[in-house]
C-alpha cells in the first residue's frame, strides 16, 4: 500500500512538473514574439512604404506625374549636338542639372530631385523663369516641360509639409517621428504619384527606414530621440551589415 502510494505521489509530482515547464514554455514563447509598440508600428510602416518602392523605372524614363498630354506621350526629339552641350555646361551650372533620354524624356533619379530642390530654394520665380529658359538650349521640348511640371508639383509639395508638419513642431517620441515618416511618404505619392516619388526619394527612405528600425529595437528606455539616432548612426557605421535590417519581411 505505501508503496502504491508513494508510486502515485511521484507520478503527480512528475506531471506537475511538465505541467509548469509547458506553461513556462509558452509563456517564454509568447514573450519572446510580443513586439514593443514602436517597432510593431516600424513593421506596419515600412511594409507600407517599401510596398510603393517601384524595382525599376517607368518605361523608357516616361514621367508618370505629369498631367498635360505631352508629358504622357513625348514623341522623339533630337538631342542638341554634344559640342554645343558641353560649351553650354561650361558656362552656367542651369545647363548641366538636368539630362533627357533618347526619346526626349527627362530622366528621373535622386539627382533630378535634388537638382529641383536646388531650383526652388535659390531663385527667386523671375530668376527661375530666366533659367527654365536656359534649358531650352540643352534640354528637348518635353523634358524642359517636365522639369517645369515637377517644379510646381514640388513647391506644392512642400508647401503642404509645412503646414501639416510645422518646422517648430518637431516629434517628441519614436512613435511620432515613424508617423510623421509615413505621412511624409503619402504626401510624395500624392504630389509626385509613385513612380516618380520612387525614383526621387527611395534611396533616402530606406535609409531612414534602416535607422528607425534599428531606433524601435534600442533596449536602452532612458536615451533621448537624439541619442538614439546617434547610436543607430553608430550602429551603421560600425556594423555594414545592418543595413539591410529595414526590412520587416526579409528572410
Amino acid at each position: 500500500m505505501l508503496i502504491e502510494k508513494a508510486s502515485f505521489m511521484k507520478g503527480k509530482w512528475i506531471w506537475l512538473l511538465l505541467v509548469v515547464l509547458v506553461a513556462g514554455g509558452a509563456a517564454g514563447y509568447l514573450t519572446r514574439d510580443r513586439e514593443s509598440p514602436p517597432l510593431a508600428q516600424y513593421r506596419s510602416v515600412a511594409r507600407h512604404v517599401l510596398s510603393t518602392h517601384t524595382k525599376h523605372q517607368p518605361p523608357e524614363n516616361r514621367i508618370t506625374a505629369c498631367s498635360s498630354a505631352d508629358c504622357k506621350a513625348v514623341a522623339a526629339v533630337l538631342q542638341p549636338e554634344a559640342k554645343e552641350k558641353k560649351e553650354a555646361a561650361e558656362k552656367e551650372e542651369i545647363y548641366a542639372m538636368f539630362s533627357a533620354d533618347a526619346h526626349g524624356n527627362l530622366v528621373l533619379n535622386e539627382k533630378t530631385r535634388l537638382n529641383i530642390e536646388k531650383l526652388c530654394a535659390l531663385n527667386t520665380p523671375d530668376e527661375l523663369a530666366e533659367k527654365m529658359q536656359k534649358l531650352s538650349k540643352v534640354l528637348p521640348d518635353s523634358a524642359q516641360r517636365q522639369v517645369a511640371n515637377l517644379l510646381d508639383y514640388f513647391v506644392n509639395y512642400t508647401r503642404n509639409v509645412k503646414i501639416s508638419y510645422p518646422p517648430d513642431e518637431q516629434p517628441a517620441t519614436l512613435e511620432e517621428v515613424i508617423e510623421r515618416f509615413k505621412g511624409m511618404h503619402d504626401l510624395r505619392l500624392a504630389y509626385f504619384g509613385a513612380d516618380v516619388a520612387s525614383a526621387f526619394y527611395a534611396e533616402e527612405e530606406k535609409q531612414s527606414l534602416q535607422l528607425l528600425y534599428l531606433m524601435a529595437i534600442e533596449k536602452d528606455e532612458e536615451l533621448s530621440l537624439d541619442q538614439k539616432v546617434e547610436r543607430a548612426q553608430q550602429h551603421l557605421q560600425t556594423h555594414p551589415e545592418l543595413a539591410a535590417a529595414y526590412d520587416p519581411d526579409r528572410k
